[in-house]
């Protein structure tokens, strides 16, 4: 009876024990950004009214597509370098490959990712407008109701990927055209940084193109902060970063320019409008 009594109490602790672990939490995963993609052949319903919003989701599907590819092709660089004691900017823009592209080229991107994005915004706003009288329409379409109904459903996801991909574009492109707008007035002039004698003539060809050059005065807002982090640094350092913007930039093939995509100048009145 005794042993009876052991063994039934085992079991009981076995019980408890595996209850224990079945009742542990697994460990939860990550959730992954779902992206959600058009995949509509074309293929027309035979209802005017769902075709027409259904070519104007395509539409604005493949613009999406054209105008993040355009505006991603580029890359916003601001580095600081010390010089005789003296902190500057540099910033220039770069293709993926590391060409330097010329601040025409530039400016366009600028102007454009934000005029292209408004017109994408209007058809986005357009083809919302449209999804009510699609969706009405779509009983019309009897069994081939179901195979369309799936893209009706998704269409909404390319209407919020158009908001979300304009503003991300055009956020970062604001940022910039005011960036290049701050570091235009009051860059370095070419017999300026000619009288620093630190770039090669090479160098400077391309920064005349390319890229502004603008000292930090010490009445700068972030004066105290670049001086604080270049203190961190010894004059090796802060002499090896110059001397290696500066070879970078000697070094630098410079992407050619596209006359339709090229703007020399932009007005302040201009860009204000823009920004």
């Amino acid at each position: 009876m005794k042993k009876f009594f052991i063994l039934l109490l085992a079991m009981c602790t076995l019980t408890i024990n595996v209850n224990a672990q079945k009742k542990e939490k697994k460990p939860k995963k990550e959730k992954t950004e779902k992206t959600y993609e058009w995949t509509w052949d074309g293929t027309l319903s035979g209802n005017e009214t769902v075709d027409n919003y259904l070519i104007t989701i395509d539409t604005l599907w493949n613009k999406i597509q054209d105008y993040s590819e355009l505006m991603d092709s580029y890359d916003f660089h601001q580095d600081t370098i010390t010089i005789n004691d003296q902190h500057y900017i540099v910033a220039y823009m770069t293709t993926d490959e590391g060409s330097l592209v010329t601040r025409a080229t530039c400016n366009w991107q600028l102007v454009s990712s934000i005029s292209n994005g408004a017109l994408i915004a209007l058809q986005a706003v357009n083809a919302g407008a449209m999804g009510i009288n699609a969706t009405a329409a779509l009983p019309s379409l009897g069994l081939k109701a179901l195979s369309y109904g799936k893209y009706l459903k998704g269409a909404p996801n390319i209407i919020s990927l158009a908001s979300k991909e304009i503003k991300e574009v055009t956020g970062l492109q604001k940022a910039n055209a005011r960036t290049w707008k701050s570091l235009k007035n009051g860059a370095l002039s070419e017999e300026e940084l000619v009288q620093l004698n630190y770039f090669d003539e090479k160098a400077l060809k391309n920064m005349k193109r390319c890229v502004y050059i603008k000292e930090i005065p010490n009445t700068d807002p972030s004066y105290d902060t670049i001086v604080e982090h270049q203190k961190q640094k010894s004059d090796e350092q802060i002499k090896e970063e110059a001397e290696q913007i500066a070879q970078t930039l000697s070094s630098a093939i410079i992407t050619p320019e596209d006359n339709s995509k090229a703007l020399d100048d932009i007005t302040d009145e201009a860009l204000a409008k823009e920004l």
